[in-house]
């Protein structure tokens, strides 16, 4: 029986290592977002006015998980309206090239960098975002993602009862 328990055991420390080890850390989300980002967001987050927006204390980032994952997975066309300022800059769909422990690790940064102050996204949540979304082959519009049926995470209880997000122009 001991034998039984302590295999169990170190199967499971084996487990846990394991997933800390292949989950994305902050550092890993800084990266991603100086290599793959910041051309067109900046190093301070603030972005290219009129063309590319901030990041910094914006609903956009700190407000729905669901839609800032949408938007990340599958880019954006047109224009947004963020400060106050119009932007017209094209986001482009990130879905074919980053994971969702990438996605996550990338947002989390984000929503926790120049003094953004939101919850972590996992990968989890990219990961429902992501299947609900797979047959998306266009970039949304900021019309598109105000919809409440693009806010949330599916399938999860905070979808079922969140009041949609339409603060978008802060």
């Amino acid at each position: 029986m001991r034998t039984v328990f302590g295999v169990i055991t170190l199967l499971v420390v084996a487990a846990v290592v394991v997933a800390f080890a292949a989950s994305p850390t902050a550092d890993e989300g800084e990266k991603l977002y100086l290599s793959r980002c910041m051309s067109c967001h900046q190093v301070d987050g603030l972005g290219i006015a009129g063309v590319f927006p901030p990041l910094v204390k914006t609903d956009w980032v700190t407000g729905d998980e669901g839609r800032l994952i949408r938007l990340v997975l599958d880019g954006m066309m047109g224009e947004v309206k963020v400060d106050g300022v119009i932007y017209s800059g094209a986001m482009p769909p990130w879905k074919s090239f980053l994971s969702d422990d990438e996605v996550a690790a990338l947002l989390t940064y984000i929503r926790e960098a120049w003094g953004n102050d939101a919850s972590a996204v996992t990968a989890q949540q990219v990961a429902r975002v992501r299947e609900a979304s797979a047959d998306r082959s266009t970039p949304w519009s900021a019309e598109e993602l105000m919809q409440p049926s693009n806010q949330g995470i599916p399938g999860s209880l905070e979808a079922l009862f969140a009041r949609p997000d339409t603060s978008s122009h802060r």
